[in-house]
């Protein structure tokens, strides 16, 4: 099966994934950000990236401000902000990369297979940049997600 996606849509159905899972999973509301308008948050950043594979490949990053990142560990948990330590926050940053990669690949084509790699931690100075970037404001923090398709050149027009 050759996927073939359009910018446009791969933006709105990026935010609707991001939006519906952080609301139904995490109790968090946000606001899309235009990229112009983004400030870039703390320099104390959490990672996940999630791979993929199967009716196409490609990669979800996502990084948070580390003191957004306790906010939606506890919301998640149902415990306190202050009791969430670093492994909680990279599990919780794993989990939102998961949720909202396996969302999002759902609403581009339901009837595709994906296989979702286990999500890693990367390094908040790390590249996480991709075919489609977006950023979000939370409560009191910047989420910035990378969405990349392999040979995302050719996923359809620009």
């Amino acid at each position: 099966m050759n996927l073939v996606f359009e910018r446009a849509e791969v933006e709105r159905e990026l935010g609707a994934a991001t939006g519906e899972v952080l609301e139904t999973m995490f109790f968090a509301s946000i606001e899309e950000m235009a990229r112009d308008r983004v400030e870039g948050g703390s320099g104390d950043r959490v990672g996940a990236m999630v791979a993929f594979h199967g009716a196409c490949e490609g990669r979800l990053a996502i990084s948070l401000d580390r003191g957004a990142v306790k906010g939606l560990a506890a919301g998640f948990f149902g415990e306190d902000a202050a009791e969430m330590g670093v492994d909680q926050c990279e599990s919780v940053m794993g989990e939102l990369a998961n949720m909202v990669c396996g969302a999002m690949l759902s609403r581009l084509e339901r009837k595709a297979i994906f296989c979702l790699e286990a999500p890693v931690a990367f390094a908040a100075d790390a590249d996480c940049g991709g075919w489609i970037e977006k950023d979000f404001a939370l409560d009191d923090g910047l989420l910035h997600l990378a969405f990349s398709l392999s040979g995302a050149e050719r996923a359809g027009p620009q």
